[in-house]
């Protein structure tokens, strides 16, 4: 079992427990579960600033898309950071993620392509509930 304590904390705030072999030297366990805290950190700004968590999906096709579409646009945002890193240190994935919806021009809909939109959004759903209804779902 791996302890980590916060610098100034008074107990103990992460607990890993290991299935390595007693061969394994705790120091190189340490830096791996030390290195393991970057990766959980980068999936947690993923899912809420890239909507990593936000996909609507039925095939595994689809999923597999959504998160090859998810990490491009993190490769996209990191390397921004990166570039900015010098004249903003501070600057997080939120805000990069914030200044490009502020700074990139959104169109706007004409009245016929809300039309259109809503249409098909109704079709999807009557699609999804006749699905529903021939697998014994009940809606």
């Amino acid at each position: 079992m791996l302890v980590r304590r916060e610098c100034g904390a008074k107990s103990p705030s992460h607990y890993v427990l290991s299935n390595a072999g007693n061969e394994i030297d705790v120091s190189r366990l340490a830096r791996m579960q030390g290195r393991r805290f970057f990766i959980e950190h980068a999936f947690r700004e993923a899912k809420s600033d890239l909507a990593m968590a936000d996909y609507q999906v039925r095939r595994w096709d689809a999923w597999h898309r959504h998160m090859a579409l998810v990490m491009i646009a993190m490769l996209f945002v990191v390397k921004e950071r990166l570039l900015l890193k010098q004249e903003a240190p501070l600057l997080s994935l939120a805000d990069v993620v914030m200044v490009l919806e502020k700074l990139l021009p959104k169109p706007e809909p004409t009245p016929k392509q809300l039309a259109r939109l809503i249409q098909e959004r109704h079709r999807r759903r009557q699609a999804a509930t006749e699905s529903c209804r021939r697998r014994g779902g009940g809606i």
